[in-house]
């Protein structure tokens, strides 16, 4: 999420990993990782509201993601995303393996209130597609601000 926070001159906005597979469980994808998730979803599990309220039915697919918080002091966002990329990288299989087997694998910038911009060079949507990771943008300008957005 982007916005301009209570002190002039710093800007946040958050980096997710998003996980999406038709079997995989949200415990192996942690342990491949390395990295504990903010929201899972596991595949045959009874739905619920993000505040726990039951609804019908169970989740057609395990859902899994992970949430980091940035605040730069200028309002731009691909040096932090090149950062992410490059940790990601010696996971490269276990991306290859997702997509191959159903899933999908994504990094996604989610911007709120507030101006952010930067320019992503072909290099690094390259590398991107290298690891098999597709890029998302959410941005929730206009909504109620809320620490997360709504998990998907």
């Amino acid at each position: 999420m982007a916005e301009q926070s209570s002190s002039a001159g710093e800007y946040r906005f958050f980096l997710d990993l998003f996980i999406v597979h038709p079997t995989l469980l949200p415990d192996e994808i942690t342990k491949i990782l390395g990295m504990e998730p903010d929201v899972t979803h596991c595949v045959g599990a009874p739905r619920t509201t993000p505040k726990g309220t039951p609804l019908s039915g169970t989740y057609a697919n395990t859902r899994w993601r992970r949430s980091t918080e940035h605040v730069v002091e200028d309002p731009g966002f691909a040096s932090e995303l090149s950062r992410l990329i490059d940790a990601l990288g010696p996971h490269k299989a276990f991306f290859s393996e997702i997509k191959a087997n159903g899933g999908t694998a994504s990094i996604i910038i989610q911007f709120m209130d507030g101006f952010l911009a930067d320019e992503l060079s072909s290099v690094m949507l390259a590398r991107l597609v290298e690891l098999d990771l597709s890029l998302g943008i959410e941005c929730y300008a206009g909504l109620p601000q809320s620490r997360t957005a709504p998990p998907r």
